[in-house]
Formats: structure tokens, sequence, C-alpha cells
């Protein structure tokens, strides 16, 4: 008898995982994989390379910050483009990806020190900081993309900035940029195969 109930729990919460990561793979394929938000930081970071190329640390600090709200706004705009309506999808799940942004703008004060006492650490610190939110959302989208995104931008923001500091300016951003590309493009791919998966019935997605 305590077999069989064993049985009955694991059988119950493997049918509740099941369900789950359907929803947060519907939540994804619903948004579109909220693509249009990457694009609209690649044209920010693509900004600050530009930016880069002119400008001495700090007043790139500042400007780097002072555009930074331009992100969020510039992504809803692009939704129609992309066909990635994040703002519309609607998810048990989706509290933690407001909760995730919410998280990495209480950053700021941090980032102003920075800006204010060691501005050529500005694309370090920036690039990093608005990567931590990408392994959250990317739970809430059952998506791999997200969490490849941020271990490989930490990592490269990090070499360039040890290994090659003189060029930091320009090179954070270029990279940055890029890899938000290739995010939009994974996290593209990512919610067309949930769609597919979720629109065969009585398919058990793997």
């Amino acid at each position: 008898m305590c077999w069989q109930t064993r049985q009955a729990r694991s059988q119950g919460m493997t049918d509740l995982s099941t369900q789950f990561l359907n929803e947060r793979r519907r939540y994804s394929a619903a948004a579109g994989g909220g693509v249009s938000l990457p694009v609209a930081g690649a044209v920010y970071w693509a900004g600050l390379a530009i930016a880069g190329l002119y400008m001495d640390p700090t007043q790139w600090a500042y400007m780097a910050a002072m555009f930074s709200g331009a992100i969020f706004p510039l992504g809803i705009l692009l939704q129609g483009v992309f066909k990635s309506p994040f703002m519309k999808a609607k998810s048990p799940v989706s509290g933690v990806t407001t909760a995730a942004i919410v998280a990495i703008n209480l950053l700021w004060p941090i980032h102003m020190i920075v800006i204010w006492t060691a501005p050529q650490a500005a694309p370090l610190t920036l690039a990093i900081g608005m990567a931590l939110h990408w392994p959250i959302i990317g739970w809430g989208y059952a998506s791999r993309v997200c969490m490849i995104h941020a271990i490989v931008r930490v990592a490269a923001v990090t070499a360039i900035f040890f290994g090659l500091p003189e060029i930091s300016l320009v090179a954070i951003p270029v990279v940055v940029s890029g890899l938000y590309l290739l995010a939009a493009a994974g996290l593209s791919w990512e919610s067309n195969r949930f769609r597919r998966m979720l629109a065969m019935p009585g398919q058990v997605p793997g």
C-alpha cells in the first residue's frame, strides 16, 4: 500500500512537472521568445560601439546610462516587426520576468558609483549587470539560449576588459551587440519549436 502511495505521488509530481514545463514553453511561444527585446539591446550596444570611437570613458559611461532606458520602449515598438508580442503574452510564470527586470535595475546605484569613480570599468559592469536577468527570464521561457547568452557574454566581456583594455569601449559593445542578435535568433528558433511541439495532440515535449 505504501509503495502504491509513493508511486502515485511520484506520478503526480511527474505530471505536474510536465504541465509546468509545457506552460513555460507555451509562454515562450505566445511571446515569440520576446525577440524584439534582444534586438533592441543590440541596437543600443551598437550605438555604444560607435560612441566608443569618439568619446572618452567618462562621456561614454554617462551616455550609456542615459540611453539605457530606451531599450525597453524600443523593444515594445519592435514587437510587431519581429512578431514577438511579449507584452500581450499572459502566463502564471510571467511575474518572474517582471521581477527579474526590477532586480537588475536595483543595481543602478552601483553602476553610478562606477561611472563617477572608475568610468573605464563601466563597459564591463554595464555589460554584466544588464545580463543578470537573462537566466531568470530563460527559466520563464524554458530557454537554454538565455542561459548560454548570459554565460558567454560575461566570459567574453571579462576577457576583453582585462586582455584588451585599450579597446574595451568599442570591443565590448560590439561583442555584446552581436551576442544579442545571436540570442534573438536562438529565441526565435526556440519559440517556433515550442509552438510546433505544443500543437501536436498528445505530444509530451522532450
